[in-house]
């Protein structure tokens, strides 16, 4: 394989059991003591990360020394994450032990893929024992990413194969997965947290993600607190920008050392949620214990760590199975999708298995079987088949610059594939340049709520052919935004499964009226029609016909809503195709002159004052007209047919 570009910086971490001579490794590589605590220096074991980097081809090499002993592997994960390599390292005169086991499969878990293998203290053994030694390795990194690795017998006091050793590990970190230098994401899991004196807040940690730089403005997650960069440092020296891949320490404003702890994040703000709930694939180790639904773990995740429920969708999950799962935690966790994780059991202490994020910081509304539902299609590398499931969990979303972390696709890989899904009837998208996106089905499920409230609404008002389009919608407001409801009704009008005008809507089919009602309403229609633009009042027609108010006042309502009149007055309509033509006849005044009197318009097409008055109000009102006293002119919609004018 050949090398990825060069980097300036590359991060290995040191793995392996307690004793095995890692931090005498460190010092003969870099020749800097890590064990900085009086306790480490007294007990003679690492406690906490030790750091330390040596420099060849141009570029810095950053080691994390992390803790052999089984009571710190919380450190340990912390130090190991996100590491471009790491060194295996097994004691010639100790061979393979329970902690070279559990931290070669965390390593495994923690998706690390490039490493060499450090046998130390091989002045201690014979031949015949560094042959036992080699067996004993080849059996444990079998099936591993260690399989294959370059193994180096090295000892740290005499120096032997430290330069084979050195050589090994900048070949294997050069040829790690390169890393993005376009991502507007910044991310850096916290694994130390200090106050030297007089300079305030500093921590130190692995960059996972993009670039930060002096005066930048950051979130501290979970808490959500804004803190500002006030200088860098990488390798102790100070630099204006950190990127991904360098180990940075930064010194923040705004925020005290004694409120940030280990497994807190810098991250850009709004880039990255904070989450209780994690859908996730989960792997148990071939010899871990049972699992168990509901059963409690330890989650470790970057730097943070946090007890969880394990949800799964069986009783139980058994050694060396996989299973879709969510992880409810007791405490917030910053996640993102793909990102590797470690699960332990609580008692006895023991590293059970691990996984990858699928969709992190679930909401209260993501119920367990929906989840669990679309996890095999989140998984996949198919980008449209895990957007379509992306959108199937949240009901409805949009993308933003920022959907990398929920979803593992850049904003521009989501826009090469939803217009077709929109296409294929998959998706729905409302308009707009920021549209919101829900699935076919859901869409579907919308238009059956608002039909059946249509129907209650028409029932309820009865013989009305249409209903207040807001007594419709209120029953919706809770399943969907306005935004979708907009396209719901645009969708539903368009292919005529609704009938809307203006704010009122209703059914195709029209209202159920009795042959008495229609008779009547007949009647009216005739009348309206054949007086032209002197319609009779309501009240006129209802004495002249014996009937009330109260049972005539809907079928008014059914002419209106089916655009066979339109009201001038409460107690008058007029026929549609009657108003129209005096809308067109104003049309032919004003292009002859600039202004008109109510009182020439009225004579001229022969009708009273009666009727004349509430004509030129509904003309005004829809701005046909424009009023100057007694003078008329061109409105600015004088030339949009009535339909268009009232919209």
């Amino acid at each position: 394989m050949s090398p990825n570009p060069p980097r300036s910086q590359y991060v290995l971490c040191l793995a392996g059991h307690i004793d095995h001579g890692k931090s005498c490794l460190v010092r003969a590589l870099t020749g800097a003591t890590v064990d900085r605590l009086p306790e480490e220096q007294r007990r003679g074991i690492t406690i906490e990360l030790g750091f330390a980097h040596f420099s060849a081809d141009g570029a810095r090499f950053a080691l994390i020394d992390v803790p052999g002993h089984e009571k710190f592997i919380h450190t340990m994960v912390a130090g190991a994450s996100g590491v471009d390599a790491a060194v295996l390292v097994v004691a010639a005169d100790d061979s393979v032990m329970p902690q070279t086991r559990e931290h070669l499969a965390l390593l495994q878990m923690l998706q690390v893929r490039r490493g060499v293998i450090a046998i130390t203290k091989c002045d201690l053994a014979d031949d015949e024992q560094l042959g036992l030694v080699e067996l004993e390795i080849d059996s444990l990194v079998e099936s591993t990413f260690l399989a294959n690795a370059p193994r180096i017998r090295v000892s740290a006091p005499s120096g032997r194969g430290i330069d084979e050793l050195r050589a090994a590990m900048i070949a294997a970190a050069q040829t790690s997965p390169a890393r993005a230098t376009d991502d507007r994401r910044f991310r850096l899991p916290i694994d130390r947290a200090f106050s030297p004196a007089g300079q305030g807040a500093v921590v130190t940690g692995t960059v996972w993600r993009g670039a930060a730089q002096v005066g930048d403005s950051l979130q501290l997650l979970p808490g959500g607190a804004t803190v500002r960069v006030r200088r860098l440092q990488a390798q102790s020296k100070d630099v204006e920008r950190v990127a991904a891949g360098e180990r940075a320490a930064i010194n923040l404003a705004g925020i005290k050392a004694h409120e940030i702890e280990r497994g807190d994040e810098l991250v850009t703000p709004d880039a990255y949620s904070p989450g209780l709930r994690h859908l996730v694939q989960l792997r148990l180790l071939p010899d871990a214990a049972t699992l168990r639904h509901r059963q409690f773990v330890r989650v470790h995740l970057a730097a943070g760590q946090a007890t969880a429920q394990v949800l799964l969708a069986t009783k139980e999950l058994l050694p060396g199975e996989s299973a879709y799962a969510v992880l409810r935690g007791k405490t917030p966790l910053v996640a993102e999708y793909g990102q590797p994780f470690v699960v332990r059991q609580l008692s006895p202490a023991a590293t059970v298995g691990g996984g990858v994020i699928l969709a992190p910081a679930l909401q209260p509304k993501h119920k367990l079987n929906r989840c669990l539902a679309v996890a095999q299609q989140l998984a996949s590398a198919d980008p449209a088949t895990r957007v379509a499931a992306y959108v199937e969990l949240h009901g409805e979303t949009s993308f933003d610059a920022f959907c990398d972390s929920a979803l593992g696709l850049s904003l521009a890989q989501v826009e090469a594939v939803v217009p077709t899904l929109v296409k294929r009837r998959e998706l729905v998208a409302t308009a707009g340049a920021h549209p919101l996106y829900v699935t076919a089905a859901k869409f579907q499920q919308l238009k059956e709520l608002l039909l059946k409230r249509c129907r209650n609404e028409l029932e309820r008002r009865k013989p009305a052919s249409q209903v207040p389009l807001s007594a419709v919608l209120v029953a919706l407001e809770r399943h969907a935004r306005p935004a979708v409801l907009d396209a719901l009704l645009h969708d539903m009008t368009a292919r005529r499964e609704l009938v809307r005008r203006g704010e009122r809507v209703g059914l195709p089919t029209g209202p159920a009226l009795t042959h008495r009602q229609q008779k009547l309403l007949d009647t009216f229609l005739k009348e309206c029609t054949e007086s032209g633009p002197a319609p009779p009042t309501i009240k006129e027609f209802i004495e002249r016909q014996g009937v009330t108010a109260k049972d005539f006042e809907p079928l008014v309502q059914v002419a209106l809503d089916e655009g066979r009149v339109v009201r001038l007055t409460p107690a008058m309509v007029i026929e549609t195709s009657a108003i129209e033509g005096l809308r067109r006849r104003l049309v032919e005044h004003f292009a002859k002159h600039t202004t008109a009197k109510v009182g020439e318009l009225r004579d001229h097409w022969g009708i009273t004052r009666k009727h004349a008055v509430p004509i030129f109000e509904f003309f005004d009102e829809r701005q046909i007209t424009l009023r100057d006293g007694d003078l008329r002119s061109a409105g600015p919609r004088l030339s949009q047919p009535l339909d268009e004018a009232a919209a």
